[in-house]
Formats: C-alpha cells, sequence, structure tokens
C-alpha cells in the first residue's frame, strides 16, 4: 500500500509539474508557484477534513519546516524545466528527492532488503538513461545548475515532512502548504512581482497547485505505512510523468533510449511494490 501511494504521488506530482512548467514558460516562477501554492493550501485544507489526522506539535513544525524549503524548490524545478527541459531537469532534482530520504532513512537503522535494493538501483539507473540529452547548449547548462539547486531543496524538504507521526495525517503537508504560500507572497511582494498569474493562466495554475497539493497528501499518507526510503524513491518517479507529458503536448523530444529508461523505472517502481 504504501508503494502504491508513492506511486499515485509520482503520477500526481508530474501532472503537477507538467502544468507549472507551462505556466513558469508564460509568467514568473515565483508568481506561478504562489499561485499554485494556494491551490496546494486548499486541497490539503480538504484533506485535513476528511481524513483522520491527529494534532501534534512536532509535526506541525516539521510541516512548517518543510515548507520553508518547498516553494524555494518548486520555484527553481519550474524555472529549469523552462530553461532546458522536463526531460533532463527533472530526472535531476530526483537525485536530491529519492537519495536524501533515503540515506536519511538508513542512517536511522531501516532495513534494506536485497530487493529493495535491486528495485532502487533499477529505477535510478534508468532515470540516468531518461537524462541524457546530447547537444547540450548553455541554456541547459543553465538548467542543470538550477534543477541542482533544486535538488538540495526538494531532498530536504521531502525528507521533513515525511518524517511526520503516523497518525498526524494531513497536518504535516498542510502546514507545509501554509508556510510556503506565506513565503513566496513575501517574495513576490519583496519583488514586486505579480502574487498569482494573470487570468488565462490562473486556472492552470491552481490546478497545479491542487494536483500537488494531493500528491503530497499521497507522499506522507504513504511514509505513514512504510518506509520513508523506499516511498520516497518510488515518488521520485515523477518526472517520467512531466518528461512524457512534455513530449507530448508541449516542444520536448522523447528520444528511442529515454522511452527505454521510462519502461526501466516503471520495472523498479514494480520490484519495489513486490518487496
Amino acid at each position: 500500500m504504501a508503494i502504491l501511494l508513492g506511486a499515485f504521488a509520482a503520477v500526481l506530482i508530474g501532472c503537477s509539474d507538467f502544468l507549472g512548467r507551462y505556466g513558469t514558460r508564460r509568467s514568473h516562477a515565483v508568481t506561478v508557484v504562489s499561485g499554485a501554492l494556494i491551490g496546494g493550501v486548499a486541497v490539503t485544507s480538504v484533506g485535513l477534513a476528511i481524513i483522520p489526522s491527529e494534532f501534534a506539535t512536532r509535526d506541525l513544525v516539521l510541516g512548517v519546516a518543510s515548507g520553508l524549503f518547498v516553494g524555494f524548490a518548486l520555484a527553481t524545478l519550474y524555472e529549469a524545466m523552462a530553461t532546458s527541459s522536463a526531460a533532463i531537469a527533472g530526472p535531476l532534482v530526483v537525485l536530491g528527492t529519492a537519495l536524501v530520504p533515503f540515506g536519511w532513512d538508513l542512517a536511522f537503522g531501516a532495513a534494506l532488503s536485497p530487493s529493495i535494493a535491486a528495485g532502487i538501483i533499477i529505477a535510478l539507473l534508468s532515470l540516468l538513461i531518461v537524462m541524457y540529452s546530447p547537444g547540450l547548449t548553455d541554456q541547459h547548462g543553465r538548467g542543470i545548475r538550477i534543477a541542482l539547486v533544486s535538488a538540495v531543496l526538494w531532498g530536504i524538504s521531502t525528507t521533513l515532512v515525511g518524517e511526520s507521526g503516523d497518525d498526524s495525517g494531513v497536518w504535516a503537508p498542510f502546514a507545509q502548504r501554509v508556510t510556503a504560500l506565506v513565503v513566496m507572497f513575501s517574495i513576490a511582494a519583496a519583488r514586486s512581482l505579480p502574487k498569482v498569474p494573470a487570468r488565462p493562466l490562473l486556472g492552470v495554475t491552481v490546478l497545479s497547485g491542487v494536483l500537488g497539493g494531493a500528491g503530497i497528501i499521497a507522499f506522507v499518507l504513504g511514509t505513514q505505512r512504510g518506509s520513508l526510503g523506499s516511498v520516497a524513491v518510488t515518488t521520485s518517479m515523477f518526472p517520467v510523468v512531466s518528461s512524457a507529458l512534455s513530449a507530448a503536448f508541449d516542444d520536448d523530444t522523447l528520444h528511442w533510449w529515454q522511452i527505454v529508461g521510462i519502461v526501466g523505472v516503471v520495472g523498479g517502481i514494480g520490484v519495489l511494490a513486490l518487496s
């Protein structure tokens, strides 16, 4: 069940990132993230109302701490995807999203069975195949540098929110999204940027936030039912979704080896799910 929730989170976050990239190509990343977080706060509020959630100060603090990082993580991810491509930037962010929580889990004594290790290795190596793209330009190089910053921010944020208590339900995701919204609104005000995109982009941006917020809820519920590391690795496969959508509906190109890599990612997740 935990791995399935992680996979569901990956689909939701991948769709969210595709829409976020679409918005960032037409507006400022800070504005797009601010607008998206409105949708994130809305969906986590609904989740808090309908999913049993036991309040604890520790979980609230973890959510707030995570929220201090996640807004910047989203802004840098969207900027990297808009600057280079989803197929290049997304898998780089995976390195932080997957490896930081997984390393944290191992550091605190989590068991690593051979099948889980095999699934993780298959999935991550396949992501490296997805990431490979010949003929990188200076613009792609800048996107890669931004993506590496996003990877660190995502890893820290994911680890913090994933450490919430088993009975905390949606408290940590709710606190994360509210905190991130306050931070991004403050940055937008300080830089004299619009807090939300213009009307033509507003619906797309809010939908992006709803999907991303729902993805974080699924991720946290997964970590409450299983290993933080395994669920984080499964959720980190979201670039496969955003890359496929960008190739299908935007101007990204998906090469044959990237399709092979996507198949490998799905196979790796399958091994994890069966472990």
